[in-house]
């Protein structure tokens, strides 16, 4: 076997232009479906993130009417106590409870719809991460005449309102009573989805409660769980715990994503297949061309007794090794572009990535490969390679020794 290997060592290299060309069309092949499977990563991931992990979390609970009306009369009863109860559970990591529902906020200069998030600010920065996402002022850490309010920067550039603005709040409170309050602009955050970030602001919990006249109002329940993969389990158990509750994960509240994650997850091997195969045809067609120019080499090797396995095995394994070179290579320098790109990141904005966000889409993207695709990638190289030096190899044993031996 080794002496095998090494005649086929050899004759890759007796047209060493050749065998430079399929290598480099293997290495672009590569880093072509490493970058299109680390962009389309990239996407998704960053989506994944700022959507569940910084806005939705992993699980929420709400009244069974809230969804359709989110009004502050529709409020989960003993909700401070069912959220510490919920946060002892195993495999829970995060829980925070609100006081969510819609209202309105006016400047001197106009107004609009709201959805107003009464939080408490150490709890929803251990679960939304919100005091990371801030890009101006301060967060919750002024007490000043007027309680605070953080709004996203889109919302204020809309309504015009700096830091230290003075904003109206207006709402319904438990039993359908109109309320007005003022509040002043303390920070303001950022997020990719801009629908999110022109309509949604927070406020402390306990300052919003005491206006809608329940000191221990909670309307929502959020929840971030230890492993991710575990909550349709964990959905399931928290019905069965609270059945009057309406319990829903990621999934059921950004169904769209899940479906993208979902088909991204079964399409990307396809992606890269595709890619390489397309490779491994020219792959083909190079040793098939190597096999005819060496007719009566071969004519001569199987006349003198050589196998005709070995003649198979020949051609199969200098296949082998030109795949094995090229994608060694390849993975070396994709795993290189992958870092070098996200030093900085792709910047799309230039290329109308800036309307990406109206979707919940960064225009910054940075690649994502796990380890493992490398050697995913490795391996259908490989395989693809192999299954493209068969039809040549078929070609070389096919041949009769008398008439090979006897071809110019």
């Amino acid at each position: 076997m080794q002496t095998l290997i090494k005649i086929s060592w050899r004759n890759i290299w007796r047209n060493p232009t050749r065998s430079i060309v399929i290598i480099i069309a293997i290495v672009l092949g590569l880093m072509g479906g490493v970058f299109s499977a680390g962009m389309r990563l990239g996407v998704e991931t960053q989506q994944f993130e700022e959507t569940v992990e910084n806005q939705i979390s992993h699980i929420q609970i709400h009244h069974p009417r809230f969804i359709a009306n989110p009004e502050s009369h529709y409020r989960i009863e003993g909700g401070a106590q069912m959220a510490k109860k919920i946060h002892q559970m195993p495999g829970v990591a995060q829980v925070a409870h609100r006081t969510v529902f819609d209202g309105m906020i006016a400047t001197a200069n106009m107004n609009t719809g709201v959805r107003i998030k009464g939080i408490d600010p150490v709890k929803e920065a251990l679960t939304t991460h919100l005091d990371d996402l801030m890009v101006d002022g301060t967060y919750f850490e002024d007490n000043g005449r007027l309680p605070s309010v953080i709004m996203g920067h889109k919302l204020a550039e809309e309504l015009r309102a700096d830091l230290g603005s003075r904003v109206v709040l207006t709402f319904q409170d438990i039993s359908g009573e109109m309320v007005s309050a003022s509040f002043r602009v303390e920070g303001l955050y950022s997020v990719t989805s801009l629908r999110f970030e022109e309509r949604t602001i927070f406020v402390k919990a306990n300052e919003l409660n005491q206006l809608i006249g329940d000191k221990t109002a909670v309307t929502e329940i959020a929840v971030v769980l230890e492993n991710l993969d575990q909550y349709r389990e964990a959905t399931d158990e928290l019905k069965k715990l609270y059945p009057h509750a309406e319990v829903r994960n990621w999934a059921d509240m950004a169904p769209s994503l899940y479906y993208s994650m979902e088909f991204l997850h079964q399409n990307l091997a396809w992606v890269v297949g595709i890619i390489i195969l397309g490779v491994s045809f020219g792959l083909l067609n190079t040793i098939l061309m190597s096999v005819l120019e060496r007719v009566n080499e071969l004519g001569v090797l199987m006349a003198i007794g050589m196998k005709k396995i070995r003649v198979f095995s020949m051609v199969v394994l200098e296949t082998t090794l030109l795949s094995i070179v090229g994608g060694a290579v390849g993975l070396i320098l994709s795993y290189t572009m992958v870092m070098l790109l996200n030093i900085r990141g792709i910047d799309m904005s230039g290329a109308g990535g800036e309307g990406m966000a109206d979707f919940g889409y960064a225009s910054h993207i940075y690649l994502k490969v796990p380890p493992a695709l490398y050697y995913e990638i490795g391996i259908l190289v490989i395989g693809f390679a192999v299954l493209a030096a068969i039809y040549p190899a078929w070609k070389a044993i096919r041949l009769q020794p008398a008439e090979a031996v006897r071809q110019e």
